[in-house]
């Protein structure tokens, strides 16, 4: 906690800088001739009753002080002094008891505080009254206000590069009586707490600039004959508000009713104990019962029977290029069939040319699954265009080939119809199971959201 001395404790001055310094965190040390009309009271403040006109008894109060504190922050001087005549009838032994108070006891106090002051870089304040509101100046308010001001100014230099801020607070006052014509107005006098609030402002830490002098006067002089007149507060033009005449305001739209929210209960029939028991059941019964699921499917063989039907032969080419050459054969002309002779044959060597196809063996079973394509195939091979006389019907051996190729046994068909019936059955359970999986996610989700509900409910 910081500490400060404030002389002239007693004044109404003084007593008003104590208690703006106590609310600002300072414990103040007050120094007076007598504080027996004094009723303010603090923890942090400390009252020392000194006849200022003993120097050695002032001298000894401040070094009690610093003994006790060990550090001191903060010096001011308000010591307010009236001669009371003028100075040509002002007698000798009050000249010098005011010499004393206003002068030698500042001069004293201030050399004895200046090493702690310069240590913990105070700050030294002279608030030094011209005169009092009513009194006129005389050459003792000139003499005391002169040896302050010039002490001042020769610590101001050395003071501030150590740290230390000294400003001077004159306080000039109406010196004429008749400044008190005006009935009792605030306008020309000093008021003590815009003086504390000076001071105030002068121990701001953040104000880096050491003010050397701060001089307050009056806001009106001695010859002002009345009162400023108050003046009106303006009118904020930004909050002022201006309507238009009803005139040209719109109409009243009606309001547009808003539909309340529906509440809607959605209660879930299974549990999902009982959804993964269904479950289970529907792919027992599948298992078991895999021909109830099967779906009728149309018979590839009339799928085939129509292609060929179709005008063109379009569709026979991509199903021959589909399927990987089977119908190779069939785009050859029926004069170069299998078995047929072809005319270079006929002119070189008698016997025929073999077809690209491998033989069957005997005692193996021809695969073919489409037996009427195969019989039409025959067909064209066996009868020959009849362009020329000059083409020679195929050989026996050559037919016998064909007839071999083309005669498929009942079994094979048999056993293609049930692959194929098994496959679809396997395709028809893969999506049945799928939609009772996703039939009992989709329960499962909005029983969590049910309960989710209930629970916000309660």
């Amino acid at each position: 906690m910081d500490i400060a001395i404030v002389t002239g404790a007693e004044t109404p001055l003084g007593l008003s800088l104590i208690q703006r310094l106590v609310r600002q965190g300072y414990r103040v040390h007050g120094i007076g001739n007598n504080f027996s009309k004094i009723t303010f009271s603090d923890p942090h403040f400390f009252a020392h009753p000194v006849d200022l006109t003993d120097l050695n008894g002032v001298t000894e109060t401040l070094g009690k002080i610093l003994e006790k504190e060990n550090s001191l922050n903060l010096l001011i001087h308000a010591i307010d002094v009236t001669p009371g005549a003028a100075f040509e009838k002002l007698p000798i032994g009050n000249l010098e008891a005011i010499l004393r108070i206003g002068l030698l006891g500042p001069v004293m106090l201030t050399r004895l505080s200046l090493p702690n002051l310069l240590r913990f870089r105070g700050q030294l304040i002279n608030v030094i009254p011209a005169n009092k509101s009513g009194a006129p100046a005389s050459a003792v308010n000139a003499l005391l206000e002169g040896g302050l001001r010039e002490m001042n100014r020769a610590l101001f230099d050395s003071a501030r590069d150590a740290g230390l801020r000294v400003t001077n607070l004159i306080l000039r006052q109406n010196p004429e009586p008749d400044a008190l014509s005006v009935q009792s107005s605030e306008q020309t006098h000093i008021d003590l707490e815009d003086v504390a609030r000076a001071v105030e402002h002068l121990l701001d830490p953040n104000f880096a600039n050491v003010p050397a002098e701060l001089v307050l006067h009056p806001r009106s002089s001695a010859h002002s004959d009345q009162v400023l007149p108050e003046v009106a507060a303006s009118l904020d033009p930004y909050a002022e508000v201006v309507l238009p005449p009803t005139a040209y305001c719109p109409p009243e739209q009606p309001k547009i009713p808003t539909q309340e929210k529906a509440l809607v209960d959605r209660t879930i029939p299974y549990t999902d104990d009982e959804m993964e028991d269904k479950i289970a059941a529907a792919i027992e019964d599948f298992e078991s019962n895999p021909q109830s699921y099967e779906r009728k499917e149309r018979k590839p063989l009339q799928q085939n029977n129509r292609e060929d039907s179709e005008p063109g032969g379009k569709n026979k080419r991509r199903r021959g290029r589909r399927r990987g050459g089977r119908n190779r054969n069939r785009e050859q002309k029926p004069d170069q069939a299998e078995g047929a002779p072809s005319q270079e044959s006929q002119k070189g060597d008698s016997k025929p040319k073999q077809s690209k196809r491998k033989p069957v063996e005997k005692g193996l079973k021809p695969e073919n699954k489409n037996p009427e394509a195969s019989v039409k195939t025959e067909q064209k091979t066996v009868e020959p265009k009849r362009k020329g006389s000059s083409r020679k019907e195929p050989t026996k051996k050559a037919a016998k080939k064909v007839t071999r190729k083309v005669v498929p046994k009942p079994s094979t068909e048999s056993a293609s119809k049930k692959a194929g019936k098994k496959l679809a059955a396997k395709k028809v359970a893969r999506k049945s199971a799928k939609k009772v999986a996703k039939k009992a996610v989709k329960k499962t989700a909005a029983k969590k959201v049910a309960k989710k509900k209930a629970a916000k409910v309660k």
